[in-house]
Parts: structure tokens; sequence; C-alpha cells
């Protein structure tokens, strides 16, 4: 069986090599979905049966890891040096990326930082950034 959970943050970021508006410092309002999957609890009076895992405790995990992480922050790519000296100048949440701050950069990175979070047998599928409602990139570990 699988679940999924959404949240939602305000971020923002550049992309410098972009041709397009892209390499304009500017924010998104992302939603990030994260899709596990395991067993249906079944253990008789267990709080959990009947689910996969509670999705509060997914919330949990998404918010502390990711939420908590960048919202209101602000990814910025490590080679990118005159934005990163600025922003760390600036802002006191800041993602520092080891790739451009793309929505694909962006999911592998959410999907990584739920991985080792999940309770014994489930597994992580995917994350999907949305990062416009038109605009999303989906990782699934691959």
């Amino acid at each position: 069986m699988r679940i999924s959970r959404k949240i939602e943050i305000d971020y923002g970021h550049t992309l410098p090599n972009s041709f397009s508006f892209c390499n304009q410092l500017h924010g998104h309002r992302g939603v990030v979905i994260a899709t596990v999957e395991g067993p249906v609890i079944d253990r008789s009076g267990d709080g959990e049966e009947g689910m996969v895992m509670d999705f509060k405790f997914l919330k949990d995990i998404m918010i502390r890891y990711i939420h908590d992480v960048l919202d209101h922050g602000f990814a910025v790519w490590k080679h990118d040096r005159e934005d990163l000296e600025f922003i760390m100048k600036r802002n006191t949440r800041i993602l520092v990326t080891e790739e451009p701050p793309t929505a694909e950069c962006l999911a592998k990175w959410a999907f990584n930082q739920i991985l080792e979070k999940l309770p014994a047998g489930v597994e992580m599928k995917e994350v999907t950034w949305y990062e416009t409602p038109n605009n999303w990139a989906t990782f699934t570990g691959e």
C-alpha cells in the first residue's frame, strides 16, 4: 500500500546559469508530496491498525526536515559564490546545495531528508516537488 502526504513551503532560489528569468533571485510557493509504501498494519488494537503509518508521523518528518529547514529560507548552489555570500549575510535559513537548486535537485534533497527517518517496514518511494502549479519534478531514488 502507498500513502502520500503534502506540505507547502515558501522559499527562494536562483539559477545563475539559467538563460531565463530563473537567473534572478526569486521565490516560490512550493508544494512537496512524499509517497511511502509498506504493509497495512494489522495488529489488533494498535493505534496505527489499518494504516501503513499515521499521516501525522509522516507530516512531522516532513515539517522538521524539509519545512523547518527551507521555509522562508533560500536554496543556493555552493558554486554560486556571489549569491551565496550575499544570502549568508542576509538569511538565517539557508540550504547550500551540491547542484543548482532546481526542482529536480530539491526533490532529490527532500527524498533524502525523509529516507532514513521512516519506521521499519516503510519504504520511501518518491518525492514530487512542485516549484509552481505547472512545473514539478519527481525523484524516485534512482
